[in-house]
């Protein structure tokens, strides 16, 4: 079927909206390369940045495993799948260093099926993988096992499961082409090649997971929000926010969409509701 013919006598009509689209196509390029871009200004490790956790008290520890849902990961420390003592990380979180380096998983336990979304993911430790990637591992929402080329993956279809993926997925996809192309390859990321365009980073560079956490939680695509506080330039404190849409496949798990419009970086008021620290 020949559509009919729009354009005028020198076919400015066509060239205008060929124009357009390729202006829309460059547009959308440019947005996910910014999200991309906001994720390693949060997330890569030797940024300097102003951490004021406003949802804890000044003697409260910054990062702790509560006994209350700390069931196994601790236990597992002995077992020498570690290196003897743990480091302390970005953040000054405590890090502990397997000596595989993919990572140790960590023994299940089961959690009700009903707990709320801003509950934290049970006995969470986070570990030192691939030499300078400190990512979260738990006893109850994954990683349950690794991708042949050393990706987590088995991550819940969860809340919890769901900013775990996150958290493990991005760092990948922020540390140098080499890695964004293992979690592509691995099934969880969409085609990260326009976004590498406009994000040049050293390969295996070392990155952390994001303190603060906000999920928007349903079971087929979910909206994972990781933040750190950060002093801006005009001297406020508020939260650098970046939104990570996920998708769940079935047989793979959680996917980063690369692709969505959801896909971007803000800022938010240290007020914003939602926030939790989850590791």
């Amino acid at each position: 079927m020949t559509e009919p013919d729009t354009t005028g006598p020198t076919g400015e009509t066509t060239t205008s909206s060929r124009a357009d689209t390729e202006n829309e196509r460059a547009s959308a390029a440019t947005k996910l390369t910014i999200g991309l871009a906001g994720v390693a200004v949060i997330i890569v490790v030797g940024l300097v940045i102003s951490i004021v956790m406003a949802f804890r008290s000044d003697d409260e520890p910054l990062v702790s495993l509560d006994p209350s849902t700390d069931t196994g990961a601790t236990a597992q420390l002995d077992d020498l799948k570690f290196m003897p003592e743990p480091v302390f990380g970005k953040f000054e979180r405590v890090v502990y260093v397997p000596l595989d380096p993919n990572g140790v998983i960590l023994s299940e336990t089961l959690d009700s099926s009903n707990r709320p979304a801003e509950q934290a993911p049970s006995g969470v430790i986070l570990q030192r993988i691939h030499g300078n990637m400190d990512l979260p591992f738990s006893t109850s929402d994954g990683p349950t096992g690794f991708t042949d080329n050393g990706v987590a993956t088995g991550f819940a279809r969860t809340p919890q499961g769901a900013a775990l993926a996150a958290a493990h997925y991005v760092a990948y996809l922020i540390s140098g082409d080499n890695r964004a192309e293992m979690v592509a390859e691995a099934g969880h990321s969409s085609d990260p090649a326009v976004l590498m365009e406009g994000l040049r980073m050293r390969d295996n560079s070392a990155v952390t997971a994001s303190p603060m956490v906000n999920v928007n939680f349903h079971p087929d695509l979910t909206l994972v929000k990781l933040g750190a506080t950060v002093e801006r330039s005009n001297g406020a404190t508020e939260i650098q926010v970046t939104k990570i849409p996920l998708v769940w496949r079935e047989g793979t798990g959680w996917v980063v969409q690369l692709d969505s419009t959801a896909l971007s970086s803000e800022f938010e008021p240290l007020s914003s509701e939602g926030w939790q620290q989850w590791w």
